[in-house]
């Protein structure tokens, strides 16, 4: 097919340069992926609705067509990335953070033997020794397996990382979080019954570990409502997360509950409700929040 017979179908060819166009300008700012794959489908249906194609016609739209493959192909790489640079970066930090924990728990254990060896000396001062090495050791135990502490997810629909704050005196080791997430009711889809779990790592007294958003959680922009279950060295507990836009302004309800290894019973640990938060008439949330004649300390 010569230029004058290929140039008879003027609608193939303006569709020809304009996604030419658009090649050029990916080459120039990749985009995300799949966005190529889907024009490459387009690219396709159009070469099979302008029909029977010969010559240089056929050979520039297979050229196109590898050409926004190559474009998709550059787009996941750039995506991975983008992700493996993420998970450094957070591992990074959270060995940063284990070896302020371990100087941390070094000079806890130095202070104590100079404690021990500067009492063995006077033998009139034997029981308040006694009761100093006691309460130094039960410190140590407290520091090494991070006694009440906990943590909880403060995130907030729109955000690109997960937020895991540590509340308590002590460090927190092995943490892990598994997010279930709810319907806009609060009910459990029967496609996510076991939710997604999340490795949050380490966390030393008073800072918070970020954690990327799996991909699928916290798709609406107007809500977000999720049971958190959390385990770590010292025991495990729950949290009940709800969010909800009312009036254009994200209101929140949050309560968590847990049973450490200190504790004999599940114990509430604290509570945020934002008065614009809507409830029912009886006063709960939803089916697992209910209300509360406690009043408990705010969890943010």
């Amino acid at each position: 097919m010569d230029r004058s017979e290929w140039h008879r179908k003027p609608l193939g060819v303006f569709l020809l340069y304009l996604l030419i166009v658009l090649l050029a300008f990916w080459g120039i700012k990749t985009p995300s992926p799949g966005e190529a794959v889907a024009v490459l489908a387009v690219a396709a249906a159009v070469m099979t609705v302008l029909g029977e194609m010969k010559g240089k016609e056929k050979v520039a739209w297979l050229l196109l067509l590898f050409g926004f493959l190559w474009v998709e192909l550059t787009s996941i790489k750039v995506e991975r990335k983008a992700q493996d640079d993420i998970q450094k970066e957070a591992r990074a930090e959270q060995l940063k953070h284990f070896g302020e924990i371990g100087d941390g728990i070094k000079q806890s254990i130095a202070e104590s033997d100079r404690n021990f060896n500067a009492t063995m000396g006077k033998s009139n001062q034997v029981i308040g020794l006694q009761t100093t090495t006691i309460v130094g050791l039960n410190t140590n135990l407290k520091t090494l397996t991070g006694a009440d502490s906990f943590c909880y997810l403060g995130f907030t629909v729109g955000q690109q990382y997960l937020p895991f704050i540590h509340v308590g005196k002590f460090p927190l080791y092995g943490i892990y979080a598994r997010i279930v997430e709810l319907d806009q009711n609060g009910g459990v889809s029967q496609n996510n019954l076991t939710g997604v779990t999340i490795s949050v790592g380490d966390m030393i007294t008073g800072h918070g570990n970020l954690q990327p958003v799996p991909i699928g959680l916290g798709r609406s922009p107007d809500y977000f409502n999720a049971n958190i279950f959390f385990t770590a060295r010292n025991g495990d507990w729950m949290e009940l997360l709800r969010e909800r836009r009312v009036g254009g302004k994200l209101v929140r309800a949050m309560r968590v509950t847990g049973k450490f290894t200190s504790f004999k019973k599940e114990k509430a640990l604290c509570e945020t409700i934002d008065p614009e938060f809507p409830r029912k008439l009886n006063g709960d949330i939803d089916s697992d929040f209910f209300s509360s004649s406690t009043e408990l300390p705010r969890c943010q």
